[in-house]
């Protein structure tokens, strides 16, 4: 579950996902920094089917090169304890990610179920909850709209490394700011099938070691503000945080960041943030690099 050896990688690709639900440029769509090998400036993709073809073309470059690749994303990779099992069966995440691919539809225009789906899981918890937040003028009898009105669900609000993380938001938020169980929905469901068609030169850290020459991460892009907010030359804030933080992975100790002090029973179910509660050190590396 977490690294015992050396962990390098020649490319490094940080992803800043995006729920929308019609294709989209700029601020808040999807954008993608690549450090190391065949780094590039910040690439803006205006649909989750195009950014998964940029992806793949990573993947297969980077495999053909006889590369190790990190791909970095800035959604969650799991729910907090209990969540797993209660859905599926079995206390894992990856679990989950394949059944949300059964069930997600999410079209070359961005049209997707996610709302239809989170009110379907709400169903299989007591009382009321625990996904919450949707767009006005839509009704689901099982999402609330307001995370205040729910109760008796049974499970806890943040995951253990997202009290690691300053203004981390929970994953159970669908919608308005900080609506990262939105994206994180979308994005399990893709990157279950990019796990299918990878396997067994794909790993998914850190639920499995990060041996495999393609690793998948979460992150969390907030990790470097401090210099995101000092950083110039940039389209939007969206872009210099994924060029910067690919960055700093390339320029870290990743066998330090992908030791993660949690048991492996929560490393399994809940994931964890690559880079939680090391951000001076992602912050120092890119002081060293500028």
């Amino acid at each position: 579950m977490t690294a015992s050896a050396p962990v390098r990688f020649d490319r490094i690709v940080v992803v800043d996902w995006s729920a929308n639900s019609t294709p989209k440029r700029g601020a808040d769509s999807i954008w993608i920094g690549r450090a190391g090998a065949e780094a590039a400036p910040p690439e803006n993709l205006p649909t989750r089917a195009l950014a998964m073809q940029a992806l793949r073309a990573d993947i297969d470059a980077a495999l053909s090169a006889e590369h190790r690749i990190l791909i970095a994303f800035d959604i969650g990779f799991g729910f907090p304890q209990g969540f797993a099992q209660r859905l599926t069966g079995q206390a894992s995440a990856l679990a989950v990610w394949d059944w949300l691919a059964q069930r997600i539809t999410d079209d070359a225009r961005n049209r997707n179920n996610r709302f239809e789906v989170a009110a379907m899981m709400n169903r299989a918890f007591a009382g009321v909850g625990p996904f919450w937040g949707r767009p006005a003028g839509r009704d689901y009898p099982d999402l609330p709209e307001k995370g205040s009105v729910r109760h008796g669900h049974g499970l806890a609000e943040l995951r253990q490394t997202e009290g690691l993380c300053s203004g981390a938001h929970p994953m159970w938020k669908l919608y308005t700011t900080g609506s990262v169980g939105s994206q994180s929905l979308l994005g399990m469901a893709h990157l279950a099938g990019l796990r299918a068609e990878y396997d067994p030169a794909l790993a998914v850290w850190p639920m499995q070691p990060p041996k495999a020459q393609v690793v998948l991460a979460e992150t969390y892009l907030s990790l470097i503000d401090p210099v995101v907010r000092m950083s110039q030359g940039y389209a939007c804030k969206d872009a210099a945080q994924v060029d910067l933080l690919a960055r700093a992975f390339m320029g870290s100790d990743m066998s330090r960041l992908m030791t993660p002090p949690a048991t492996p029973e929560i490393l399994h179910e809940e994931g964890w943030i690559l880079g939680a509660g090391h951000a001076p050190d992602l912050i120092s590396a890119l002081g060293v690099m500028r």
